[in-house]
């Protein structure tokens, strides 16, 4: 997850405070059981940057705003889960955030993004979805059924000539 804000949106203390929430949030939603294995790969990035390196039409906003990306990998969630950790995690950074900003525009952008079975590697070795629950001891009818959706969304592999 990588969460981008500007530069003196957060202090010290609140950016801790991100970092010890958001990503238990997201393995909930996720269904993963927070144990050592899964708060192992569950990776947050808080990214600051400068005032004058975001903008909104062109200009410097009026009030804090956040811009969140998480990567989920397909098959984890369904819609409602996407909604609810999408929710969750906006009220958690404005909680944190603790301004009421000025009405100018939103000031939360959350995105939420699948990413296919087998193009997620960990050290070099590639996790497919079902290889991910299996490790992550999710209950075998979850298993089963992602095992069942991805057969019926198979990836298009094209190889090069030679190959």
């Amino acid at each position: 997850m990588d969460v981008t804000f500007a530069q003196g949106s957060l202090d010290t203390k609140a950016q801790d405070r991100l970092s010890e929430k958001l990503w238990a949030i997201a393995l909930r939603w996720e269904g993963i059981e927070i144990n050592e294995s899964s708060a192992s790969v569950a990776w947050v990035y808080l990214d600051e940057r400068p005032l004058h390196h975001i903008t909104v039409a062109g200009k410097s906003p009026g009030q804090n705003i956040y811009r969140i990306n998480v990567r989920v990998m397909a098959g984890f969630m369904d819609q409602k889960r996407i909604d609810s950790l999408a929710r969750e995690l906006t009220d958690t950074i404005l909680e944190v955030d603790g301004t009421k900003g000025d009405g100018s525009g939103p000031r939360v952008f959350c995105i939420v993004e699948e990413i296919p079975s087998g193009t997620w590697s960990i050290d070099g070795q590639t996790w497919t979805t079902a290889f991910t629950a299996r490790t992550l001891k999710l209950d075998s009818e979850r298993i089963a059924a992602m095992e069942k959706a991805l057969a019926a969304r198979p990836r298009i592999d094209v190889p090069l000539a030679g190959d």
